[in-house]
Order: C-alpha cells, then structure tokens, then sequence
C-alpha cells in the first residue's frame, strides 16, 4: 500500500516500507521464500517484521544509479502502489516508469507485485499511465478481477490474476490459539487512499456503536493497529467518544511483532477496516463485518463473495458472518515467489 510499497530485485529488494503489518507481510511471503544472493530496500531504514533475511537499503539521491545492481529483479510489492487518484499518484507512477527504465539498462526484469489497481479519477488518464508503465514491466501478478481486467485494456497480455500475497502467509500457529468472548477491531484513517469511500465522521461513530453493542453483550473490545503512525491516531478518537465506563473493557494493541496476528486469532468477532484485517481474519476463519474505505477492499471481497458494508451512520443489519478461503486460493498465493523468479 502506499504506506508500505516494497520493490524487490535480484540479489537485492528494493523497497520503501513503513512498518505497516500488511506490507511487512507481503514482503515476508516473498523474500522468506526466494533465493536471491542480496535483498535492499528503497527508502525508510526499518527491518520489516516477520522477515527471516537480511534487508539492505538503498538511499536516495542523485547517486542512485551508481547504487543499481546488474541484472536485477526489481518488483513493486503492495497493494495500492498505482493509484491514479490524484496528481501526486501520477508522480509516483512516473517515477517508478524511471525506476523500470534505469533496471531495464542494467540487465534487469520488473515485476509489479501483489498489487490492485485504481483509485482513479479519469479511466483514459489512467490507462495511458498504465500504459507508460506496462512498456517496462516484464510481469503484473494482480490481487482481484477487477485490475486484471483494466489492465487487459491497455493491450498487454503479461497480468496473471493472483489472490492477495498474504493468503499464502503460514497462520497454522494463530489457528491453534483459543477463541475468547473478544471482538479485535481494526480502524485506519479512511481517506488515506485518495480520499476513500467513507466519511470519518459516521465512520468513527459506527464503531463506537460496536463497541457499546459488543460490551452489553459480554465482549471485551480489542483495537488493533496494523500501522502506529495511522491507526492509534483514530483509535484514540473514537477512544475519547466512548463512555468512560467502558473504557476498562477496552484494549488496544499496537503492532509490535505478533502481538495484532495474536488478537485477531483469539477474537470471536473480527470488524476489519484495513484490508489485510479482512485477509488475515479470512484465514483464521473468523466472523468479520468489513467496512470498504476503498474500492480495493469491495474488489477483492467481490471475488470471494464476502459481504462488505457502506457506512451509513447505523450497525443495524450489518451482522458478523463467517468468513474462510478456499485451500486451492491459499496454495495459489504460496506460489508468488515461484513466479517472481521464473522469467
């Protein structure tokens, strides 16, 4: 996501991340399971969680062909890394069409990774980027129908339609765990992804009502932070909104090694915001009511047949139910490194 876009090469990864649980996952399904000589990353200098291989970084500047590696893999690892929401979305695509060319010159192949494609706010001006894009990428491995089919609309015949990287993720040690009288509830900030589809106001206002609904029932309430620097910040809002008397009821676990996997395994009840809440929670076969801040989230429940929520200001109607995939979905994401490394 672009909280957390990860790009990958041949002896070395090159990516940006963010400490975002998401994305520290997906760069973990890939590199645990390949075998380059070098892995490095574009951007911030934290070592990912979850990652059993040394990451290297690349920084920034000018100087940065003279740091390119000879006939590199580079891959663009994330789910929303191409939006065309807004002009900054169109920068960043042009700046990863420099990042294809420059890999192109030093021998290399480029991959666009686990991504969605979209938001968008003119079809035509996005394709054409897509396009602009597509004449460096040797291969697109994308997380749902809907952005297999538009970027069969620029003519390229290089997308293979993949379930989301995190599928193929190993949760067998979190299935185990026992199931308490809990509900884990992931929030984030809902116009983070060019200004999304849900209002923060009525947003914030339904969860507090899942939290008053849930502890009359007997629940106590866990929010998780899948990415610190976003999520506790609305967390912490709907914190202040909530009756003090709750508030003993209530827990929030910040995303420190496994500690959100651990809430999420031992909830009866799951309400997911952020994407990878509705992945993970999917795996662990629990009951989800999933809110859609982004046309990704509806996309990709879409083709699972999960049920996704509008906000309307109101929980009613809006039951938990049971969510699982199937297993050939869960071995088919368990084959992104085989087809990252086969040309």
């Amino acid at each position: 996501e672009t909280s957390g876009i990860g790009d990958v090469y041949k002896r070395k990864v090159y990516g940006y991340n963010n400490k975002n649980l998401g994305d520290d996952l997906m760069f973990a399904s890939i590199i645990n399971n390949t075998n380059y000589e070098r892995y490095f990353f574009y951007g911030n200098q934290t070592q990912p969680e979850f990652v059993s291989k040394k990451v290297e970084f690349i920084k920034y500047g000018r100087a940065l062909p003279l740091r390119w590696k000879f006939k590199a893999d580079f891959a663009v690892i994330g789910g929303s890394v191409v939006m065309g929401k807004e002009d900054k979305h169109f920068n960043m695509i042009r700046q990863k069409v420099r990042f294809c060319i420059l890999n192109k010159i030093f021998g290399g192949h480029n991959f666009i990774v686990g991504a969605n494609l979209g938001p968008y706010r003119d079809k035509s001006e996005y394709l054409g980027y897509l396009k602009s894009l597509n004449a460096w990428v040797d291969k697109w491995l994308l997380r749902d129908s809907f952005s297999h089919s538009l970027i069969a609309e620029t003519g390229t015949k290089k997308s293979i339609k993949m379930p989301d990287i995190v599928m193929g993720f190993p949760v067998d040690k979190y299935k185990s765990i026992k199931s308490e009288k809990c509900v884990s509830i992931s929030v984030t900030k809902v116009e983070k992804d060019g200004k999304g589809n849900i209002s923060s106001t009525p947003y914030i206002d339904e969860i507090k009502q899942w939290v008053s609904f849930y502890i009359a029932l007997g629940y106590t309430i866990e929010f998780v932070s899948f990415e610190d620097s976003v999520d506790l910040e609305v967390i912490n809002l709907i914190l202040n909104r909530v009756n003090n008397e709750y508030l003993d009821k209530i827990k929030v676990v910040k995303y420190n090694k496994d500690d959100v996997l651990i809430s999420l395994a031992k909830a009866e009840i799951v309400i997911s915001t952020r994407f990878h809440s509705m992945v993970l929670a999917a795996l662990l076969d629990k009951k989800q009511v999933i809110y859609s801040y982004s046309d990704k989230t509806s996309n990709f429940a879409k083709d699972y047949g999960f049920i996704v929520h509008p906000v309307t200001g109101v929980i009613e109607g809006k039951n938990a139910y049971q969510t699982t995939f199937e297993q050939s979905d869960i071995d088919l994401a368990k084959n992104y490194p085989k087809l990252l490394m086969s040309k």
